[in-house]
């Protein structure tokens, strides 16, 4: 996507990212490239960035593991920003192990070896809800296998969680990126380009959207400034939901929606589905892993496991260890 403003990969200069392991369909975005090349076996990783999910959304949709760190964790320098409170880079790979070796080498730190969690949480209220059936069978499968293994299962209610995100997933990223673009533009000495480049745009919906907020304001300083006030509110409530029910991780379908077809590429309700899941964790700042938990010959479904801020090598022992429970 240009700027990485989309879920979808759909470039009207190059073309819609096709997906490899699933002809006709979508690979997801904004990395949806990073994606494909690793789909494709072009690569045996890639380095995406994630705003709202744009690592793990193409990760899910191809059948391969994504993860984002905690905010801050992967320095950003010298990628091309949207929003310095929610961008982080991240790692788009084959499977967990991957992603372990690849972060133990970027932070120069030794591989985590796997823990099974004790306690798990089932956010039913919101990040459960909506769900194609084939998704949540598959999602309800691998949480049944931890069952089996004696790990601890617990129902919550998370709805407050998307209700306040629903007033900070718009407002925050869109509202920074007319600051934090500029700049990028003036540490390359290109300031002077920066109409020029929302002209050139190929996504009439993008640059229209963005020559909107130039010329109206369509967000404005007061809808930014509350919109820092609930980011806080979500964070505080992530960290108050693991600690009420004394959980590892949380886990939930990362994508809610089956496999879009590229023909549904320009569908606003597919951006809608695509991103429901992913930005809840990019506003808590925490870290997200999602691995595959489809099966060969249907279309791929991602399983997010989710942390606390901060606890990313602890993350990454759960999940690798859920990822060869529910893959073996």
């Amino acid at each position: 996507h240009e700027l990485s403003f989309g879920v979808t990969s759909c470039n009207g200069t190059w073309g819609t990212v096709g997906n490899p392991a699933h002809p006709g369909h979508l690979a997801g975005g904004s990395s949806g490239g990073c994606a494909a090349a690793v789909a494709a076996g072009a690569c045996a990783f890639a380095v995406g960035t994630d705003t709202g999910g744009s690592v793990r959304i193409p990760a899910s949709l191809c059948g391969l593991s994504g993860f984002r760190p905690t905010t801050g964790r992967y320095s950003s320098a010298g990628i091309v920003p949207v929003s310095h409170t929610r961008d982080t880079p991240g790692f788009i790979a084959p499977g967990v192990s991957d992603i372990v070796l690849l972060d133990a080498a970027l932070m120069d730190e030794t591989p985590v070896e796997p823990v099974m969690p004790r306690r798990v949480g089932i956010p039913a209220g919101f990040l459960w809800q909506g769900l194609d059936s084939a998704v949540e069978k598959r999602c309800r499968e691998a949480v049944a296998r931890l069952e089996e293994q004696g790990v601890e299962v617990v129902t919550i209610d998370d709805s407050h969680l998307g209700e306040l995100n629903a007033s900070v997933q718009f407002a925050v990223p869109f509202y920074e990126f007319f600051i934090d673009f500029p700049r990028f533009l003036l540490g390359e000495g290109l300031e002077w380009r920066f109409q020029s480049i929302l002209d050139q745009l190929s996504d009439a919906q993008v640059r229209n959207l963005l020559q909107r907020q130039l010329q109206q304001c369509s967000v404005s300083w007061d809808d930014y400034l509350a919109g820092l006030c609930t980011t806080g509110d979500v964070r505080t409530a992530w960290q108050e939901m693991f600690s009420e029910h004394q959980l590892d991780v949380l886990l939930y379908p990362t994508v809610s929606c089956a496999v879009p077809r590229l023909t549904e590429a320009l569908n606003p309700v597919v951006f809608e589905k695509l991103v429901r899941n992913t930005d809840l964790a990019s506003s808590a700042g925490a870290p997200s892993l999602t691995l595959p938990v489809g099966r060969a010959g249907e279309l791929s479904i991602g399983l997010s496991v989710d942390g606390l801020p901060g606890e990313n090598r602890q993350l990454m022992r759960y999940a690798l260890a859920v990822a060869r429970l529910v893959q073996a």
